[in-house]
């Protein structure tokens, strides 16, 4: 499985990105509105970080399936064949308690997931898929590096917090 994104598997994925832009954009511009959409995308941007784990796999799978869904549209819509690779891209590394921090983010995620309405879990989906994908490309990649950052801040707090040290 190559963790590789295809510009076809890319335009998927901003296409994917447009339409919950736009969306948010043609209503109230409301910054909650933007929660359930932004919130997938951090998430699927942290599975990235979690290679040779569930989280992981499932971050793979998402990138070739982008990338086959993205190509045959391409080839089926313009007649164009095969586009290639665009530069890998990785957001960093997660320390131990960052990791346990992704995996507490995953299960309160999950019970969000559930209380959403069907709008909301469209949006949430939509963000997974696009944090899952984009990531993979060099660009979005960089401009998402903050993102191991604060899963790593939260994870050392709390293991400061549970060690007796400072509150929150």
């Amino acid at each position: 499985m190559n963790t590789t994104m295809t510009i076809g598997g890319a335009a998927i994925s901003l296409a994917i990105f447009i339409v919950n832009a736009r969306s948010w954009w043609k209503g109230n511009r409301e910054l909650k509105a933007l929660i359930p959409y932004g919130g997938g995308l951090v998430t699927g941007a942290s599975w990235t970080l979690c290679i040779g784990g569930v989280f992981g796999w499932v971050a793979v799978q998402a990138v070739d399936m982008g990338n086959k869904t993205g190509n045959k549209a391409v080839a089926a819509t313009t007649g164009a064949q095969d586009g290639g690779g665009l530069a890998h891209g990785s957001l960093g590394t997660l320390s131990y308690a960052g990791a346990c921090a992704v995996l507490v983010a995953a299960i309160v995620g999950a019970i969000v997931w559930k209380a959403a309405g069907k709008a909301d879990k469209k949006r949430m989906a939509g963000g997974v898929f696009t944090g899952l994908t984009l990531c993979a490309t060099a660009g979005f990649a960089k401009l998402m590096t903050w993102v191991p950052d604060l899963y790593n801040a939260v994870g050392a707090k709390a293991v400061e917090v549970l060690n007796g040290g400072l509150a929150l």
